[in-house]
């Protein structure tokens, strides 16, 4: 069976010595991701890239970036995965407060072998925005795929303890890959010679951004942009006027004092959390440079868009609705949870590629690798899906 979308495992390179225990912990519940070395992740072009990464063993398909995991801060956690790859993996809690048995760094932590199982144990003791990766061969995993964001909050829905409050969060993670790399991982050494050529805001580029990361928030209230970077380029983020944005925290601790920003750098795993707050009826876009440190020289420009909630198309609105799909990707069909009227299938630039009246299955063998969207027009909801075809 494939596993589609983020993250496999391609580790084998340093033996640890440590004790059975820690490299095959029980664990309860069963492991909550797994890691895997055959996915596959489909760029704005369309084109389908070969990826490692992690997966939630309930969905059972690796993602790019890896699944986001959510925390309140005193929580005992018990972050468990098993390994389905072929090569050895860990999960690194970059930039959380934890012992080094359970940092995921494997000359002083535990690496998972192939079909072994490893937990990580810890208190989320801090509020704040946080990454995880593979510490296998850290370069080259990397860049296939096998990392994601760690997001601890204050239970009171405040930043932190006597921090402002805030409407909703946006979590935003940088990264970026070289095609040929992922191509070739293999034939990638040595590693300073990669040269990444895509670049994403939560796994997406270019098109795909502009219908599948819309913020948006009343007047008067503010979105905190969870800002983490795991690419090897310099990240800068050019912040609109009318946004207000103001710096509240870095690397998982307050700022003190706060700061208006207008331009905001951030480098390889770096965090931030900054505060926006639309003014009435404005419409436009965080601009999200990539930088490369080498040449330094701009290498691709990304673009998130922010409104005021006010200016919400209604169809915006009931994308909240559950309309769910499966499988999700799909390679012949999709299975919808309710029954549809006056449905129709459209792609990332909003043309209809196909229409129906009525039913739960909808034939999709017909469409290329990409991302569409289902709408039923009766209820007047959508939902985003995946079509992956072989390689």
């Amino acid at each position: 069976m494939r596993i589609y979308t983020l993250l496999s495992i391609f580790i084998a390179l340093l033996t640890v010595a440590q004790s059975p225990t820690k490299t095959s912990a029980q664990t309860s519940p069963p492991p909550l991701m797994f890691t895997g070395m055959d996915g596959i992740h489909v760029l704005d072009d369309g084109m389908e890239l070969p990826i490692w990464g992690y997966g939630l063993s309930a969905e059972g398909y690796i993602t790019l970036p890896g699944p986001l995991l959510e925390y309140e801060v005193g929580d005992e956690v018990n972050l468990a995965f098993v390994n389905n790859s072929s090569e050895s993996h860990t999960i690194h809690l970059h930039g959380l407060d934890v012992n080094q048995a359970n940092d995921g760094v494997p000359s002083t932590s535990f690496i998972v072998v192939q079909d072994g199982t490893g937990a990580y144990s810890f208190t989320s003791s801090e509020a704040g925005t946080f990454l995880y990766h593979c510490h296998v061969t850290t370069t080259l995993h990397l860049t296939m795929g096998m990392y994601g964001m760690i997001l601890v909050r204050h239970p009171d829905g405040i930043l932190f303890e006597g921090g402002p409050t805030y409407f909703t969060d946006a979590p935003l993670l940088f990264s970026d890959l070289e095609i040929a790399t992922n191509l070739a991982p293999v034939q990638s050494y040595p590693f300073h010679d990669i040269r990444p050529d895509y670049f994403m805001v939560n796994g997406l580029s270019g098109s795909q951004l502009e219908t599948n990361e819309i913020l948006s928030a009343p007047v008067g209230e503010s979105i905190a942009l969870r800002l983490g970077s795991m690419a090897y380029t310099r990240t800068r983020l050019i912040f609109p006027a009318e946004l207000g944005a103001t710096c509240w925290m870095s690397d998982g601790r307050a700022v003190e004092p706060s700061f208006a920003v207008d331009t905001l750098d951030i480098y390889p795993g770096e965090r931030f959390t900054v505060l926006i707050s639309p003014e009435e009826n404005f419409d436009g876009v965080i601009e999200v440079q990539s930088w490369d440190m080498v040449d330094r020289v701009l290498a691709n420009s990304n673009y998130v868009r922010v409104r005021d909630s006010a200016l919400a198309l209604p169809e915006i609105e009931n994308n909240r609705l559950e309309m769910n799909i499966f499988p999700n990707p799909a390679t012949d069909f999709i299975e919808v949870s309710m029954d549809l009227k006056n449905w129709k299938i459209l792609n990332s630039a909003g043309s209809t590629l196909l229409k129906g009246n009525n039913g739960r299955r909808i034939d999709v063998s017909t469409l290329q690798s990409g991302t569409y969207w289902l709408h039923d027009e009766n209820h007047r909801r959508a939902t985003k899906f995946i079509v992956v075809k072989s390689l």
